[in-house]
Parts: C-alpha cells; sequence; structure tokens
C-alpha cells in the first residue's frame, strides 16, 4: 500500500497551530502567575497595617502601662504571625521551578517581604524586652546554593506547626540584595549557609531536629 504524503501546507499548518496552543498556553501561565502575586501583595499590604498598628500601639506604654498594652500588642503580633507565615508559604510554593513568569515582580515582592519580616522581628524582639513575652524567635539565613538549607527549612516549618505562636520564625533570603537582610548578615558576620539566630545568638550550619529543641530548650513539650 503507498504511503500518503503530507504537503508542505499542511505541515506548515500544523506548526502554526501548535505554536498559538504553546504561545496561549505561555500567556494563561503569565496571566494566573500574575494574579498569585497580586494576591500576596494584597496580603502583604494588610500584614503593613497590622505592623503599622503594632508601632503605634507600642506608643500607649506612656499612657497605659504594660498591664493593658502587653495584651494588646500580644493579640497584634498573633495575627501578623498568622499572617505572614502564609505569606511566607505562598512564595514558597510560587517560586518552585517553572511557576515563576514575572520572574522580576516576584524577586521585587520578596524583598517587600524581608523588609516586611525584619520589621516584624524587631517589634517581636521589643515586645519580648517590654512584656516578657514567652516565646523564642529565629531569624533563618538560607540560599538557593545550598545543601541542607532546604532539610533546615522542612525541619523548621514542622517545628513552627508544633510549637505554634510559642517560636517565631523569620526565613531570610540572603541571595536577595536587600539592605535590611545584608546588614543583619553583616551584623551577625554569617558566611555559612543555613545558618540561624537564636534569640541573638549564632548558630552555623545544618542543626537536626533534637539539636534545635536543644537550643531552643523545647525538649520538654
Amino acid at each position: 500500500m503507498a504511503r500518503k504524503q503530507m504537503n508542505a501546507g499542511t505541515i506548515i499548518s500544523a506548526l502554526i497551530i501548535s505554536a498559538l496552543i504553546f504561545a496561549g498556553g505561555m500567556l494563561l501561565g503569565f496571566s494566573v502567575n500574575r494574579e498569585r502575586l497580586g494576591t500576596i501583595e494584597q496580603d502583604m499590604r494588610d500584614v503593613t497595617r497590622h505592623v503599622q498598628n503594632f508601632q503605634l500601639q507600642f506608643l500607649f506604654f506612656d499612657v497605659l502601662g504594660d498591664n493593658a498594652t502587653c495584651p494588646l500588642l500580644s493579640a497584634t503580633l498573633a495575627d501578623i504571625n498568622k499572617a505572614s507565615y502564609e505569606i511566607g508559604s505562598k512564595l514558597t510554593t510560587q517560586g518552585e521551578e517553572g511557576q515563576v513568569q514575572d520572574y522580576n515582580s516576584y524577586t521585587t515582592l520578596k524583598g517587600e517581604y524581608s523588609r516586611l519580616l525584619v520589621s516584624y522581628w524587631l517589634l517581636a524582639e521589643k515586645l519580648k524586652e517590654e512584656c516578657r513575652m514567652d516565646a523564642k524567635t529565629i531569624l533563618y539565613f538560607y540560599k538557593k546554593e545550598c545543601l541542607r538549607c532546604d532539610d533546615q527549612g522542612f525541619i523548621l516549618t514542622y517545628l513552627k506547626k508544633k510549637y505554634g505562636e510559642r517560636l517565631l520564625i523569620f526565613a531570610l533570603d540572603a541571595d536577595l540584595d536587600d539592605a535590611s537582610v545584608q546588614t543583619l548578615m553583616g551584623y551577625y558576620i554569617i558566611d555559612d549557609f543555613p545558618s540561624l539566630v537564636v534569640d541573638g545568638k549564632l548558630h552555623e550550619g545544618f542543626y537536626s531536629e533534637e539539636q534545635l529543641k536543644g537550643i531552643l530548650n523545647l525538649n520538654s513539650e
């Protein structure tokens, strides 16, 4: 039986249709990606308002005293803690390989999120000092080219879910050219990754779950 020969017009038409389908898929992916980033931006604006309220509430100390002000600050901090954790999870999911089409917008958003986290960390440290808050804080510095950073992040996520508001974790991307992140890295002299700053003390390298529990004094929980 003789083979049917495909003419040049049929081949060209097939190629054009394939290209249009591919382009349509790319445009749809970009649109969905942009929509997701927009949702994260809105979430960040909400958290920023919480942080601003937190800063304002600190002024109440001089008038109301710590007995009235500390419960108010603790409640606001709990809201910030929950919202910022959710934003971090969304950014991590969005940043997985193959998910980011608008990379410039994504890195800009990550920079804004890092500055928000640093502000949140500073306020949390202030609250611990003024209100004797029973919570541990961890600054977690990571890089993309880091063998154990993913493992460290997984353990920190597990501990965060386990201990909730008693453990405040601030994950900062050291690859970002952000002044606030770089300032903290310079202050704590961080040149190895992963690195953890637990209640102001530097711990370089990877730490297991049990090691972290010991550092955090959470073994009895």
